[in-house]
């Protein structure tokens, strides 16, 4: 005589085992890692129309002990208590501050890195072409173009910690040298979040977080807060950025 009950029991377990498969490959889709041209293809439509911004940057908070151990081109902003910062993309940017009764102006425009304090006559200019590493642009700013692809591969790494946490964890290689950048870019509006600087073997030199974030001129992502720790966790730094306007038609003669 046929159990009806085994049979009953039998479909169960299959029944079982394919909602279980289901689910398993419905949650390893949603998890799946980003790849690295789907990440840049997203970053082109998130930046759409962004042309240029500007910015008064404050230091709210600074130890001089610590910022002493962070690496200059990074600690720049902490030289002064504010500054002017304009970025005009891809790959101009300016920094105005006053170092007592001097003013300073910062400069990046391409592959060049100009310093200049006109009271004193003081100008000085860098080129360098081929080390994109030593200069500056929107990615310091927290904001992230199709520009952080400009002279370095950018690697997405799998990590289920920032899966976990929103986030998609990418490594930038630079054509020079061996130092190593890991940054943590919001998954959903696509912002800076962290990023860690490293030497080629791993070894922590700096760390920075980038926080309050804003939707700026209703058309771009960026961190408002930033918090800079030296490699054993001290805090070093931080600043915050106001007055920002996006997109005001900055000429090329201010990153001259």
């Amino acid at each position: 005589m046929i159990n009806p009950f085994r049979h009953l029991n039998s479909v169960r377990r299959i029944l079982g085992i394919a909602l279980l498969t289901a689910w398993v490959f419905l949650a390893g889709s949603a998890d799946a890692l980003i790849t690295e041209s789907e990440l840049k293809a997203r970053i082109e439509k998130a930046a759409e129309g962004f042309k240029d911004i500007s910015m008064v940057g404050t230091v709210t908070y600074k130890n001089r002990k610590a910022i002493a151990k962070i690496e200059s081109n990074y600690a720049r902003l902490y030289e002064f208590k504010s500054a002017n910062i304009y970025f005009k993309d891809p790959d101009k940017l300016r920094m105005d501050g006053k170092l007592g009764m001097v003013r300073f102006e910062y400069i990046v425009n391409g592959w060049s890195k100009i310093v200049r304090a006109p009271t004193i006559r003081l100008v000085k200019r860098e080129d360098f072409t081929g080390d994109p590493a030593k200069l500056q642009d929107a990615f310091d700013l927290g904001i992230i173009t199709p520009a952080l692809w400009r002279n370095r591969r950018i690697e997405v790494i799998e990590d289920p910690e920032a899966t976990s946490n929103s986030e998609i964890k990418v490594r930038l290689h630079w054509p020079k040298g061996d130092m190593m950048l890991l940054a943590w870019l919001d998954s959903k509006d696509l912002f800076l979040k962290r990023f860690e600087k490293r030497t080629g073997d791993g070894k922590l030199q700096f760390r920075a977080i980038y926080l309050n974030p804003k939707k700026v001129g209703g058309l771009i992502w960026m961190p408002t807060t930033v918090e800079i720790y030296t490699s054993d966790g001290e805090k070093a730094g931080a600043s915050e950025y106001t007055d920002i306007k996006v997109n005001t038609g900055l000429s090329d003669s201010l990153f001259e």
